[in-house]
């Protein structure tokens, strides 16, 4: 089986204990990882897809998800985006207006960390006002959320990037979307979203009739060009403590969503969907099984157990659950010493108490618990993903490999 028959064939439980290990990207230091060994010549860019050159993924044999059309290029919002501007910046933050109409503030650029690969990080972005605040606010907008369907999807090179998610075999291909609440969050801001459904149900259920109709529109043409293994709904709407809203106004105001976005994809040809949530997704798990949910990740180990909910739901496809911080054991006093016994042991330690069991009990993809993130040595995710191998690792690489000219 190539890569994307795996995933197929682990979704339908007829793996046979064959693992396909999925990771959701990297965010690492490059130049370090070239000075641990890494080459040089490989294309690093995060997310699964396929490269003219050798990628990250080819390079550790992993598979990954190939969204396509690629993440952003689907407009869910205001079409055409609300033409925003700067409005300030005094070297340390900048205050602007974004593609949503709403204020948002962040760390200037004249003052973002320098990593050593030469890439710059920021804060989180601070959100200071939205578009959107009332029922009359969204209404008055409401033809923006709702029109100009035919724009919302970049077209340029679409035929070709279709042809070439057709015919490759290493990613599963899906299609991107926001989740209800996600969605919601983007628009009114977290507090706003979580105090909606309280407030105005009916209004809520409005703009998420208006975002699911949009979404469906999109896709509809689009699956009639691109074999959709599945959908993907990204949906971070859980802390650390658990769920930005209550299982029982899940069931009120979230559950027809995804009900029906899940009947609608059946209906296009798109036999599955994944949905993404960081944080304690524990409370909301039943429901999002019920509503038609076949897979979720990334399973964060500081919120939520998922060997525990693996015991209670025997068959229910999970991907994820392996603590990205084992990569760093307290034992390590430095940043940089990754290639000790103590880390290597670590690594080790984590595989047995996660992957030995969830491949025994089947429908599990073996991935961190989010992507690969800056404290990771190069040699620790070497060492990961080549020990994965003693555990029925099954991934296969469909396609020569085109590695870089020499000189």
């Amino acid at each position: 089986m190539n890569n994307r028959e795996l995933f197929h064939a682990t979704m339908l439980g007829e793996n046979g204990g064959q693992l396909l290990h999925i990771e959701q990207g990297f965010c690492v230091p490059y130049k370090r990882w070239m000075d641990q060994g890494m080459p040089t010549h490989l294309d690093c860019r995060g997310r699964g897809c396929p490269t003219e050159v050798e990628s990250l993924y080819d390079h550790f044999n992993l598979s990954g998800f190939h969204c396509f059309p690629e993440i952003g290029s689907i407009n869910e919002y205001r079409c055409p985006p609300f033409v925003g501007g700067l409005y300030s910046d005094d070297g340390e933050r900048v205050t602007y207006m974004n593609g949503l109409g709403n204020t948002v503030r962040e760390i200037s650029h004249r003052e973002k960390v320098r990593r050593d690969d030469g890439t710059s990080v920021g804060g989180l972005i601070h959100e200071v006002d939205f578009a959107v605040r009332c029922r009359a606010d969204y209404e008055g907008l409401r033809e923006e959320y709702t029109g100009n369907v035919k724009d919302r999807v970049g077209m340029e090179g679409f035929e070709e990037g279709a042809a070439v998610a057709n015919a490759q075999g290493d990613f599963p291909v899906s299609f991107f979307v926001h989740g209800p609440f996600a969605f919601l969050r983007d628009v009114l801001g977290t507090e706003n979203a979580m105090a909606a459904p309280y407030e105005d149900p009916a209004w809520v259920r409005m703009m998420l009739r208006d975002h699911l109709n949009v979404c469906m529109a999109v896709a509809e043409p689009l699956t009639r060009k691109v074999r959709y293994d599945f959908s993907f709904v990204w949906e971070d709407c859980c802390g650390k403590s658990g769920p930005f809203m209550s299982p029982l106004i899940f069931d009120d105001a979230f559950a027809w969503w995804y009900r029906e976005w899940k009947d609608f994809t059946v209906s296009v040809g798109v036999p599955w969907t994944n949905l993404d949530s960081d944080g304690n997704v524990g409370p909301l798990i039943p429901q999002w099984y019920e509503c038609g949910i076949d897979l979720i990740h990334p399973w964060e180990v500081n919120g939520v157990d998922m060997l525990k909910f693996a015991e209670a739901y025997p068959k229910a496809r999970m991907m994820g659950g392996i603590y990205k911080h084992m990569f760093e054991p307290l034992s390590l006093s430095q940043v940089g010493r990754f290639d000790t016994a103590d880390a290597y042991e670590a690594i080790d330690r984590e595989l047995r108490r996660v992957v030995g069991p969830m491949r025994k009990r089947g429908y599990y993809f073996p991935a961190l618990d989010h992507g690969a993130h800056w404290e990771i040595g190069y040699r620790e995710y070497r060492h990961y993903c080549d020990r994965m191998m003693d555990y029925g690792k099954a991934n296969t690489v469909t396609r020569a490999i085109r590695r870089a000219p020499t000189a």
